[in-house]
């Protein structure tokens, strides 16, 4: 009997372990599928707000992209005016001019009786668009070819009431008569219109699948043709979306007739549908001012497979849970039935679970060790982004302090050159070495200052000469250099010619010497006594008036290794940490030398091998100058002048640029009036002006004629100004030649007449400049110096007094202020102001002299004398009151000609 009860209680416990299993497993798998639908669900109501959301962009940038294109026909027609209806010729020109401004297919009138004007000529197919030209009133988009791939914009303005300029027309007098639009050759233009292709339209406007090929964007009429050439994203093989609709399964709430209502009416929704077996959501937006809708549309089904996978492990994943519960409660049930086995599987569990609880709490500190380690490098990154931005805010300072902390010494070096070579009772043996070193301080200056460009050639701003120069004299001055320098260090220098090289050539001498000085530099540098260095000059290539120049340097110097040549040419690298001693490298030559060569359009490459020397050669095209007519009657050579190109077409600019380019002038552009006399004013402060002016008569804003009359009020006469027109200037001769022009040139521009019409303007100019007074007389003239760095000081004061001026000297700022404010009124003539000083800067003292209640404090001539040379520094002088800026070190003849210039007589 006892057998028979533990048969039953063990069929009980068999029975509801089954049982509690059967439910485990049951509700997981009901669970999951309830979890799928809810996803679902989930996904569909996610996917209309954002299919909203990004419909809403994308009819945004759409409808930008017509008002924008509907402005360009306003701003088109404000620019017409009454001599472009003068004739149809004109009109085409117009149009031409404006379909290259604007990047547009067409762009045409039409007429009361439906001919159309094109830059081509005039078409009778009014019929192909639908826009009414008779009764139009307001802008009007439409679509041509509609029924094609090719399909076009068409945007059409109405022009009635309007008159050239884009204005509306009306009388000034009482008993006028209003005038009755646009007309062109008796007839009257109704209509404005631009044409471009779908595409064009669209640019900014996605229309292709995103890289899961689950969304869609698209635009359609209101009759459900597709703008984009697609239905339902390529999905359909209907040819319009309403068609295609028809065929689809609508889930629950949506319907056919709605998306129809909707389509018809322009009106903004959503609709949830199955194409095919594919579920997907379509949600559509008016496009305004158009019958368009943009849609955009999202495949659920493309979703919801990707979710399907995790959805099903998800219900493994209960199973499996569900079925290791039964598991334990029939281990739980066992356990009852035999006390013994049910304490050795608990102690057995106890101790999985801790050795678990350990794993898990060992991964845990893991991650957090990881975590911190992230957090510690994203910290470290962001101190490393903000010191870069910081250093790159720093560099233009840099730059500025090395300028100033440079040119300072320089200044006292050729300032006190130049008044020694003043005094007349020097040897010729002194004033020898003297001009020697004006000649080394003047080109170490000019290498300084190349130095200091390497910003501008990471920027792309540093620009190369163009003048005629002695070849012959540049390999003289090489060869003196470093045959003195490989004699005094026990080593063997020689040149060599190969072929024939001319005499002289055109390119920027400076650039090429200073390239050649610093390859020969480091072979006399590297190379020890005993050794041999040597130039080789080949001419390699001529034609169509350049010759390609091939220079080699070779040394039996240390050489360099194979290892290092790929970074040879890297700025601040060195093969051997220790040269920097050794030789005094800084690392930095080569890489200015390469950016020089490149700069030039060249190219330099080096061999060598290590303990056996090394052979840069350098390979540069210049122009010939031999047969190059020379301008005897100019007062100065055309590689010796500097040309400003003022007009607002950027191609017409870099045309004139090339031509003047060919006869070796250098010349700098302006895209309009207002960049131009910005340009002007620097070059007028720092008194080095433009030699000649080409400004273009039609401009926008500011035409030449108003543009050369304010030059004039910046610079009076030192530059000759000539007008550049595709126009008859008879009717403007007369007011441009008062406002200060001296010749005319017709477009195109060639480099003949630019020569002959500044050589004309020249000898005008010198014809004026004989009939003007000698240079004023600075007898007596008081000047206060502001300068802190007494060398300066005293050699501005020595050469000052060279013209009997009298000097008084204040040592910074402030005490210059002092000094003006204790004088009477025009005690002094000029103030001579040093930009950099303790207690106050000159830009301070300047402000503070200049708002002083004392007439002379706002008239007196201040001029700025500084070692900061760049354009930025003369701004700042100009805007705090100076009215020159001369940078140090500062030539005698040009504060002369400034002090002649400012003061009164």
């Amino acid at each position: 009997m006892n057998g028979g009860r533990k048969n039953s209680i063990r069929w009980i416990y068999i029975g509801g372990g089954i049982a509690v299993l059967l439910i485990l497993v049951l509700g997981t798998i009901w669970m999951g599928h309830s979890a799928s639908r809810d996803t679902n669900e989930a996904v569909r109501n996610v996917s209309l707000l954002y299919l909203d959301e990004l419909a809403g962009r994308r009819e945004q940038v759409v409808a930008s992209n017509l008002k924008e294109n509907t402005e360009k026909i306003h701003v088109a027609i404000e620019l017409m005016t009454e001599e472009d209806l003068s004739d149809i010729a004109h009109l085409q020109a117009y149009q031409s001019r404006i379909k290259r401004l604007f990047d547009l297919e067409k762009f045409a009138f039409v007429d009361t009786d439906g001919l159309i004007y094109t830059s081509q000529g005039t078409q009778t197919n009014i019929d192909d668009y639908h826009f009414d030209y008779k009764t139009l009133t307001e802008p009007q988009i439409s679509i041509l070819n509609l029924e094609t791939p090719d399909k076009k914009v068409v945007i059409a303005v109405p022009l009635e009431g309007m008159s050239p300029g884009g204005k509306t027309q009306a009388s000034s007098l009482p008993d006028a008569k209003p005038q009755d639009g646009m007309t062109l050759e008796g007839r009257k233009l109704s209509v404005c219109f631009s044409e471009m292709d779908m595409r064009v339209l669209l640019e900014g406007v996605s229309m292709t699948s995103s890289s899961t090929d689950a969304t869609f964007c698209n635009i359609y009429t209101r009759t459900g043709v597709a703008l984009s050439n697609t239905v339902l994203g390529g999905l359909a093989v209907e040819d319009n979306l309403l068609e295609a609709l028809k065929r689809a399964d609508y889930h629950e709430g949506y319907s056919l007739s709605q998306v129809l209502s909707d389509f018809a009416e322009g009106r903004r929704g959503e609709v949830s549908f199955t194409y095919d077996g594919i579920q997907e959501t379509l949600s559509y937006v008016p496009v305004a001012g158009t019958d368009w809708l943009l849609t955009y549309l999202i495949r659920e089904s493309v979703i919801s497979e990707q979710i399907s996978p995790t959805t099903s492990r998800l219900i493994g994943r209960s199973l499996i849970q569900s079925g290791l519960t039964a598991a334990v409660l029939l281990a739980l049930f066992a356990f009852i039935v035999s006390q013994n086995r049910k304490n050795a599987r608990l102690t057995l569990e106890m101790e999985t679970a801790a050795a678990a609880n350990r794993v898990k709490q060992q991964e845990l500190e893991e991650k957090l060790a990881l975590q911190e380690q992230l957090v510690e490098r994203s910290q470290a990154l962001s101190e490393a982004l903000t010191a870069a931005q910081e250093a790159n805010k720093a560099k233009t300072t840099f730059l500025s302090n090395m300028s100033h902390e440079i040119r300072t010494p320089m200044n006292a070096i050729i300032g006190l050159d130049n008044i020694a070579l003043n005094d007349p009772e020097i040897s010729d043996k002194t004033r020898d070495y003297l001009e020697k070193i004006g000649n080394s301080a003047n080109h170490l200056l000019a290498l300084i200052n190349d130095i200091l460009d390497m910003s501008r050639i990471e920027s792309g701003r540093m620009t190369l000469k163009n003048e005629k120069f002695s070849f012959s004299h540049l390999l003289e001055q090489i060869n003196t250099i470093f045959g003195g320098q490989c004699q005094e260090k026990g080593l063997e220098y020689d040149c060599e010619i190969r072929g024939e090289v001319d005499d002289a050539y055109i390119g920027d001498s400076m650039k090429l010497r200073q390239v050649l000085i610093n390859l020969l530099g480091n072979a006399v540098k590297f190379t020890p006594k005993g050794g041999r260095v040597a130039l080789q000059v080949e001419r390699t290539g001529q034609f169509d008036g350049k010759s390609t120049l091939q220079f080699i340097v070779r040394d039996t110097g240390i050489g360099i290794g194979e290892d290092f040549l790929p970074h040879l040419f890297d700025a601040f690298s060195q093969e051997d940490g220790s040269s920097t001693n050794r030789y005094g490298s800084s690392g930095l030559g080569l890489a200015i030398t390469k950016n020089i060569v490149e700069l030039m359009n060249g190219n330099i490459r080096v061999e060598s091998e290590k303990g056996k020397g090394s052979a840069f050669t350098v390979t540069v095209t210049l122009m010939d100058a031999g047969g190059r007519a020379e301008l005897p009657s100019l007062e100065m050579q055309p590689q010796e002048m500097c040309v400003l190109v003022i007009d607002d077409d950027p191609v017409a600019c870099e045309h004139a640029r090339l031509v003047l380019e060919k006869v070796g002038i250098v010349s700098e552009t302006a895209l309009s009036g207002a960049q131009a006399l910005e340009m002007v004013r620097l070059r007028h402060a720092r008194r080095d002006p433009y030699n000649l002016i080409l400004v273009d008569w039609k401009m926008p804003e500011m035409n030449g004629v108003e543009t050369t009359r304010r030059i004039r009020a910046i610079t009076g006469s030192e530059s000759a100004i000539i007008i550049l027109t595709a126009y008859r200037w008879d009717e403007v001769h007369d007011e441009a030649v008062s406002a200060g022009v001296d010749r005319f040139i017709s477009k195109p521009l060639f480099a003949s007449s630019v020569l002959e019409e500044f050589r004309q303007a020249l000898q005008t100019r010198r014809q004026e400049g004989r009939e003007q007074t000698p240079g004023k007389d600075l007898r007596g003239r008081r000047i206060l110096l502001a300068e802190d760095i007494d060398i300066n000081a005293e050699i501005i004061t020595m050469v000052l007094e060279m013209r009997e001026m009298q000097v008084e000297r204040a040592a910074n700022g402030r005490i210059a202020v002092e000094m003006f404010a204790a004088h009477p009124e025009n005690y002094y003539d000029a103030v001579l102001m040093d930009m950099r000083m303790p207690e106050m800067d000159g830009l301070e003292a300047t402000r503070v002299i200049r708002a002083m209640d004392r007439a002379d404090a706002r008239t007196i001539p201040m001029i700025a004398l500084t070692a900061n040379a760049f354009d930025e520094d003369v701004q700042r002088s100009l805007q705090a009151g100076l009215n020159a800026h001369l940078s140090k070190p500062v030539e005698s003849d040009a504060l002369f000609e400034t002090l002649e210039s400012l003061l009164p007589e």
